[in-house]
């Protein structure tokens, strides 16, 4: 039977455990090679960091809270990187997204909004954690780090560095687009 957070949503144990603010942790220098891991994408398949070396990275770490529900400030942020992914393809550029949800909530927002990038879903948090990120309000914070094709990190943003800096603020594509040259 499950308990009581469990049942409701968004309300559960996850939200409760990491309500109260969990800041991040610069864990990586600028060149420095991103970790690798491993975490299914909204089909069930495994996917490593590494597989996707070879051209340059955009990993992107969203907010997103049980049961699609989206951070309002990641949400939009999303939608451009839907609306900008051509143009990072143009520039000869992978973008990955991990998500908090489980596979089938990442297949259902994946199909639903129509994002023609990887989601790669990470429900138990343990990349986050792994990538030093913080948590809040029952979620973790946002994050992102372009790699070159050598999975060196070039650029790195990372939310909740702080207990002042726990608002998103994500790199606008555009920034990102002109660091790829």
């Amino acid at each position: 039977m499950p308990s009581i957070f469990e049942s409701i949503n968004p309300i559960n144990a996850n939200f409760v455990a990491n309500f109260v603010p969990r800041l991040a942790e610069d864990k990586f220098q600028i060149g420095e090679i991103a970790p690798d891991f491993e975490l299914p994408d909204s089909n069930g398949t495994l996917r490593k960091l590494s597989d996707f070396r070879g051209k340059p990275l955009l990993l992107v770490f969203t907010r997103i809270f049980t049961d699609k529900i989206f951070c309002p400030l990641c949400f939009p942020h999303l939608n451009n990187l839907k609306n900008d992914y051509q143009t990072f393809l143009e520039k000869g550029a992978n973008v990955v997204v991990v998500s908090s949800t489980n596979v089938e909530m990442t297949k259902q927002i994946v199909t639903e909004q129509a994002y023609p990038f990887v989601m790669l879903s990470d429900s138990e948090w343990r990349v986050f954690k792994q990538y030093g990120l913080g948590a809040a309000l029952g979620a973790p914070l946002p994050a992102q780090f372009l790699l070159d094709k050598n999975g060196a990190i070039q650029f790195k943003y990372i939310s909740g560095l702080s207990l002042a800096n726990q608002l998103p603020a994500h790199p606008e594509n555009a920034q990102m687009l002109a660091l790829l040259g």
